[in-house]
């Protein structure tokens, strides 16, 4: 019979085999497991540091890692059937979230969010409760809210509410609202002090900011208004033109501060707009927008500098000095303790660059001061 010679290797054993777990060892890790299902312990780092004690305190020993702790007790809330995390809600915090579903309900909310504000006020008067989001709180009052009966009610736009919003879209494209996000919120005031005047037991919905947003985006469409994404005009690519004439020849350190000082103007632009409406209305460019616009047109002419700030003036000569340092140390310094004395050195003169920056222009100085460049 032919013999070969390969070698078979063997699976490797797990830590568990290794190192297993004694009876008396599983009976405090099922203590620690028990304490994070019931709520004694707010954490699994707390459960964990209670099981190391409680080990130490039987004589057992450090013979466990910190992980091989956590994965015992996964394993003892596994079969306790509760999850050793912060998805695990405490029978206190389900009795609140049950409470105020019903009253979502029964009508006394209007959507869950507003239920679930309240729920996070009740539940950080609890000793133990873990900090959870609002939307988080929002989806189990509404999950909960379902199970009881609540029904998913798309409340469309009233006729009312559509006449309020072919109202106020055309004053977003006269100027009286700088962005759609002020018109908006004056809907949602005015619908506000209209279900408060109501006296006929009829209920007007509750809109978020986002979804009026998308309805005067709509009407204004159709009314044919132009506003939203607006083209840029000849006299703000006038006032762009000139902060990028003054960031070429270094009066600005980076293009952001080139684009804070752009905002300024072209908001006293706006200004004289709403003054003599005769010039047209105001634009409103977010910082955003300025900022993408500069860098379209700097890049446009020409000018790299709005990727790659040069070093020149009295940074250069920093940069170079430190090069010659790093020369003369004689390799007990790495290029990196240099830079990060060149970025503390740059930041007493009110120089702001990275520690990459630094360390690529010391070996730029360094690279010329050999003659490659």
């Amino acid at each position: 019979m032919r013999q070969t010679n390969s070698i078979v290797s063997r699976p490797k054993s797990s830590p568990a085999r290794r190192n297993p777990w004694r009876a008396r060892e599983r009976k405090r890790a099922l203590s620690s497991a028990r304490g994070l299902a019931n709520g004694r312990f707010e954490t699994e780092a707390a459960a964990i540091r209670a099981c190391h004690a409680a080990l130490a305190r039987a004589g057992l020993g450090r013979r466990h890692t910190t992980e091989a702790i956590r994965r015992q007790i996964r394993l003892e809330s596994r079969r306790l059937d509760g999850p050793p995390s912060r998805a695990y809600w405490m029978p206190s915090e389900d009795r609140v979230v049950d409470r105020l579903a019903r009253a979502l309900v029964r009508g006394e909310y209007p959507n869950a969010t507003a239920a679930a504000r309240f729920c996070l006020k009740v539940l950080a008067r609890h000793k133990r409760h873990f900090s959870r989001s609002v939307v988080l709180v929002a989806v189990r009052i509404n999950a909960r809210a379902l199970e009881l009966g609540r029904k998913h009610a798309r409340a469309n736009f009233t006729p009312e509410e559509w006449r309020v919003l072919r109202e106020l879209a055309p004053e977003v494209s006269t100027g009286r609202f700088r962005e759609v996000r002020d018109a908006s919120r004056t809907f949602l005031a005015i619908m506000a002090r209209r279900r408060r005047a109501r006296t006929d037991g009829s209920k007007v919905p509750v809109r978020t900011v986002e979804s009026v947003d998308q309805k005067l985006t709509r009407v204004a469409r159709k009314l044919g208004l132009a506003w939203g994404f607006r083209d840029w005009s000849p006299e703000e690519d006038r006032v762009v033109d000139n902060f990028i004439d003054r960031y070429s020849k270094g009066e600005f350190r980076s293009l952001r501060s080139t684009a804070k000082a752009c905002r300024t103007e072209l908001r006293r632009l706006d200004a004289d707009r709403r003054k003599h409406p005769e010039r047209g209305r105001p634009f409103g460019r977010s910082f955003l927008a300025i900022h993408q616009h500069l860098n379209l047109r700097t890049a446009g002419r020409g000018i790299t500098m709005p990727l790659f700030r040069r070093w020149q003036g009295p940074e250069g000569r920093i940069a170079a000095r430190y090069a010659e340092l790093i020369a003369a140390d004689g390799g007990r310094h790495t290029i990196w303790d240099f830079a990060t004395m060149l970025q503390r050195a740059l930041r007493r003169r009110g120089y702001q660059r990275t520690l990459d920056a630094c360390k690529a222009e010391i070996g730029r100085a360094l690279r010329r001061m050999n003659g490659l460049r």
